[in-house]
């Protein structure tokens, strides 16, 4: 685990994608699940976790428009 949070991006199953800062992956996995679990449309694809870049963001951001 490092000490500082890092921003992980994450997919959901059937599409879309969101972000959690957390210390690790499995941190990240289990905030997101809390974040989600009152809503039945959102499935997190926990396969899809990781450190976010620049890049990878800024695909995710061109996506949207």
């Amino acid at each position: 685990m490092t000490t500082e949070k890092q921003e992980y991006l994450y997919n959901f199953v059937g599409g879309g994608w969101n972000s959690e800062y957390a210390h690790s992956v499995e941190e990240a996995i289990f905030q997101a699940k809390n974040r989600w679990s009152n809503s039945s449309n959102s499935e997190i694809d926990e396969t899809s976790f990781r450190v976010s870049s620049k890049n990878d963001y800024n695909a995710l951001l061109r996506l949207a428009y």
